[in-house]
């Protein structure tokens, strides 16, 4: 048993910039992560907290009340919020220099030894950290050394040092779920559509059955953040889903691709018909290409509410180019499917690859209206290190190694539009997809006789009248 210590797990908020001005952003999905390094402390006989500074307000003052009773912090950091979780990092050093802090998340991963010359922290975790917190549990404990640790880079004697390669974990029925209690006291499940929320029912959490992607699109940085693709037992996945059926009533399955083994999905869907649990299920990662309409009638039979597909573009050219392996045909034939079968049809899209003129975003905006989608979500194209866009682009210096995150932009290279033009176009493919008659209308028409969902009704509604308001860009600065 370790000696029992006070651990600090804190998820950064999305800007620090405006940590001063009270800014928080209402939080769509629970820290999974952080959750599932809490259950590896407790069941050691830790005393853990967690704070989510994406779901509440960032305070000064909590944060030092907090530090007080602090043995060691841990701080999960996307590539996205890294400026933020360094200025974070750094005040806390400043303001508690013995408290011992650790970083790890996909940032961390994609980084490798360069995160603590970025960071101040005095240990970054490296790829799958369950077992690497408990053997740093034993560090403490001083029952082996930093050395002898994998998937870690350490400061000691002012140099950063490395620990033993990281390992992914291979079989993951072998990890605890989450400590999901630790985060009751939030509001999940909301999302940002121009200043609008929508909800799923009641109490909200997520989870994952999968690791990584088979798959190989171009912009995306699964690859690099986990090597293999890993799956958990049908049996493991529903003893999740009845844990979490006695303490919530919807469940997002946050994997990147949740039917990539449809025999498997459907030895689930079976399961949870067969055990009746009282859950809404919203799946966020489906490919078109899985479409199967047996499967999903299983799916709707066992609570499936929603699925979310990869779109991306209207354009072949460009889904070629991304290598997302499908064609327009089959995501119109996958849409068709959802909807036929009674789902909230979610449609998600990526504007202005580095290919793409003027008439490749109106046909993608045009192709999403066509599709009558229930929701669209339109991102601006942003090479992210760990993609293989972003490392072409290093390779021929139209990016800098340091630059980890970049909008596409006019800059020498990169593409033709500039920032500006860049949140033009995606308030006009908001403005177009949502303020139309057309969209008003058949969503009045599937939630009276299909979904029969008000909740989700009146978020068109609110949606419309945002867009004939003009307010449409919020989404997009504030989008996680």
């Amino acid at each position: 048993m370790a000696n029992q210590r006070s651990y600090l797990l804190i998820d950064p908020p999305m800007d620090y910039s405006l940590l001063r001005k009270e800014f928080s952003m209402e939080a769509y999905l629970p820290p999974l992560g952080l959750l599932y390094i809490a259950k590896q402390l407790e069941r050691r006989n830790q005393r853990v907290v967690l704070v989510d500074f994406v779901a509440e307000p960032f305070s000064e003052e909590k944060l030092q009340n907090l530090l007080k009773k602090t043995d060691i912090v841990c701080v999960t950091i996307t590539t996205q919020i890294a400026s933020s979780a360094k200025k974070l990092v750094a005040y806390i050093k400043k303001t508690s220099p013995n408290i011992i802090v650790i970083i790890g998340g996909p940032h961390c991963t994609l980084q490798g030894q360069q995160v603590l010359q970025e960071i101040h922290a005095d240990i970054a975790v490296i790829g799958d950290g369950e077992e690497t917190i408990s053997e740093l549990l034993d560090v403490f404990d001083e029952k082996k050394t930093l050395a002898d640790v994998q998937g870690i880079y350490y400061r000691e004697t002012g140099e950063v040092k490395a620990g033993l390669p990281a390992c992914e974990i291979e079989n993951l029925d072998t990890i605890p779920f989450p400590s999901r209690h630790l985060l009751q006291h939030y509001s999940y499940g909301k999302r940002q559509i121009s200043g609008v929320t929508f909800f799923a029912k009641g109490q909200i959490t997520s989870m994952v059955t999968t690791r990584g992607c088979p798959f190989n699109c171009r912009f995306c940085v699964s690859k690099s953040i986990f090597r293999n693709y890993r799956s958990r037992s049908t049996e493991n996945v529903i003893e999740e889903f009845e844990e979490i059926a006695k303490e919530y009533d919807s469940v997002f399955v946050v994997d990147d691709n949740f039917l990539t083994d449809k025999k498997r999905a459907e030895n689930i869907m079976d399961s949870l018909i067969e055990k009746n649990l009282d859950l809404e299920i919203w799946i966020a990662g489906v490919r078109v290409t899985d479409a199967d309409e047996q499967l999903f009638q299983k799916m709707k039979k066992a609570g499936v509410k929603s699925i979310e597909f990869g779109i991306e573009s209207g354009n072949q050219d460009v889904l070629d180019y991304y290598n997302k392996k499908i064609t327009l045909d089959q995501i119109r034939k996958a849409v068709k499917l959802s909807k036929k079968t009674g789902f909230l049809t979610i449609g998600n899209f990526i504007v202005g690859a580095p290919i793409e003129m003027e008439k490749h975003i109106e046909d993608t905006i045009r192709f999403a209206k066509k599709l009558n989608l229930d929701f669209a979500f339109f991102f601006p194209f942003q090479y992210m290190k760990g993609s293989a866009l972003w490392d072409d682009a290093v390779k021929k210096g139209i990016i800098k190694e340091n630059e980890l995150f970049v909008m596409n932009n006019s800059r020498g290279g990169l593409g033709i539009f500039t920032i500006e033009e860049f949140r033009n176009k995606i308030t006009e493919a908001y403005r177009r997809f949502y303020f139309s008659p057309r969209y008003f209308f058949s969503q009045f028409i599937r939630q009276l006789f299909v979904y029969r969902n008000f909740r989700i009704f009146s978020t068109a509604i609110k949606l419309f009248l945002q867009q004939k308001r003009g307010s449409v860009f919020e989404f997009f600065e504030k989008s996680k």
